[in-house]
């Protein structure tokens, strides 16, 4: 396939990657803890005024540089602050991606292999929701494939630029930036100056806004460096979590492949249980990816080879030293997942290969239009809508009776609407963001949220559901009597 037909099959998988990824948008979007947090920050830029030096926190207790969350804000203003918008940015993300990720495949083999990759990519159920969010993770497939296009091509400031903002979006990138940087000094160690003013200023770039923000708060990631020793100290070492780390990769490989998952909060959700069950792949998936990896090991290009021993080297230590690994670490591999699986493909004879392929996407096509979400935005959104009615005007509290996270984003959206709560359930995480503090007194009435069947010993004065969500108005705090 090549010319005029080649480019029309490309724009028809762009197409349907946008279609898949933009589809039911709001019903669909994961909006809960980590989203919400990002939401309040560019809420305060734009409308209280409240520019920042940090941005997130990492799970080592180290904070990084800004610039993912002003590139957030920037990318929500335009919708009025509404989460909806980060939706289509995520999926533009995914446009993106597909066909960066064609390019890239392209030049390493042929056109066809790169064509396959890039369908299955776009339809690859765990690729196509890591996109229906966004959060720091949400760069990683894109920002992968520049950074190993950049260090081909010998553009060292672009490529600097990639790596700072992968690492201050999110500290999981990092084996990518000491591999990148590591290959870039080792291609160039004989012209150092090629390299040297891109990599300072890189390096200044990260710093700066850590050093002004512990020069302003007494030291606080020196003394998250000093939190990270004492917990490894005091928790001691983890073969299990070794082994987890190290089997990390093959298993997120499965998971592109196939998820066996059709609740969003079970893909996405940080929750222990969504986790755990995510990594229990069946052995057979798990064993075929191990081949597959040794299949196309040869074929791929030595910075690959490296970027994979880091990745699991790194994972392995990080489990090994009590930490929990989460497969959203591998976003960024998703892409990489793609061109493996069409490289493997190819070494089928090509009716086989294109079967298989075609399976792969009907697989995953099933999957996505089974996909629900029951604690989906437009469920929060018409939750809020309701409870305004039904509250008209009168001060209220905003409790939660479930776990997971899973109704964050309410105490958000019912600032969005004008009529945020006396006090909320998220008080103590983000009551530093709003534009007036929590109150002290006792509100007329009180909103619960919960997921469970409750037994409610105070008098209800009205209830809806809301997906998986209920609402209950009462005129006083609610103290289940009983719960299932």
């Amino acid at each position: 396939m090549r010319g005029r037909k080649l480019r029309l099959t490309l724009v028809a998988v762009v197409i349907l990657s946008l279609f898949l990824r933009l589809f039911n948008l709001t019903s669909l979007f994961h909006f809960t803890m980590d989203e919400e947090l990002i939401a309040w920050r560019a809420l305060g830029l734009f409308s209280y005024h409240r520019p920042f030096l940090i941005g997130g926190i990492s799970p080592l207790q180290i904070h990084l540089p800004p610039y993912f969350y002003y590139l957030a804000s920037l990318l929500l203003w335009p919708f009025k602050f509404n989460p909806a918008g980060w939706g289509v940015s995520g999926a533009l993300l995914g446009g993106i991606t597909t066909v960066v990720l064609f390019g890239f495949a392209r030049r390493l083999t042929n056109a066809r292999i790169a064509l396959i990759a890039a369908v299955l990519y776009a339809t690859s159920q765990a690729a196509v929701f890591a996109d229906r969010h966004f959060w720091p993770l949400s760069l990683n497939p894109l920002l992968t494939l520049l950074s190993l296009i950049f260090l081909k091509s010998k553009n060292y400031w672009a490529l600097i630029a990639t790596l700072v903002l992968a690492i201050t979006a999110d500290p999981s990138n990092l084996p990518l930036a000491l591999v990148m940087a590591g290959a870039a000094v080792w291609r160039n160690y004989a012209k150092w100056k090629q390299i040297g003013k891109p990599f300072l200023t890189g390096a200044l770039v990260f710093l700066a806004p850590l050093i002004l923000f512990d020069l302003r708060h007494q030291g606080e990631n020196v003394k998250g460096i000093v939190k990270l020793f004492s917990r490894v100290a005091g928790q001691g070492l983890s073969l299990t979590g070794l082994a987890d780390g190290l089997l990390l990769l093959p298993k997120t490989l499965t998971q592109f492949w196939w998820t066996g998952q059709t609740k969003v909060v079970e893909m996405l959700g940080y929750c222990f249980p969504h986790a755990q069950f995510r990594q229990q792949v069946p052995l057979l998936l798990l064993l075929l990816s191990v081949a597959i990896l040794i299949l196309v090991w040869r074929k791929l290009p030595q910075v690959l080879h490296y970027l994979f021993i880091v990745y699991a080297a790194g994972l392995g230590l990080f489990g090994f030293l009590g930490y929990p690994v989460f497969d959203h670490y591998l976003t960024g591999w998703l892409p990489l997942f793609a061109l493996f699986t069409a490289l493997a493909l190819d070494y089928l004879p090509k009716t086989l290969g294109a079967g298989l392929a075609i399976g792969l996407v009907v697989i995953n096509l099933w999957q996505i239009f089974k996909t629900t979400n029951p604690y989906g935005l437009s469920y929060k959104q018409e939750l809020v809508v309701w409870a305004n009615q039904q509250l008209n005007g009168r001060p209220f509290a905003l409790d939660s009776d479930s776990k997971c996270h899973k109704e964050n984003g309410l105490r958000y959206l019912f600032e969005l609407s004008g009529n945020p709560p006396e006090t909320s359930f998220m008080d103590g995480n983000f009551g530093w963001l709003y534009k007036t503090p929590p109150g002290t007194t006792s509100p007329q009435l009180y909103l619960l949220v919960t997921d469970k069947d409750l037994l409610i010993s105070q008098p209800v004065i009205i209830s809806r559901q809301f997906g998986a969500m209920k609402a209950l108005i009462t005129a006083e705090p609610v103290v289940p009597a009983n719960q299932e």
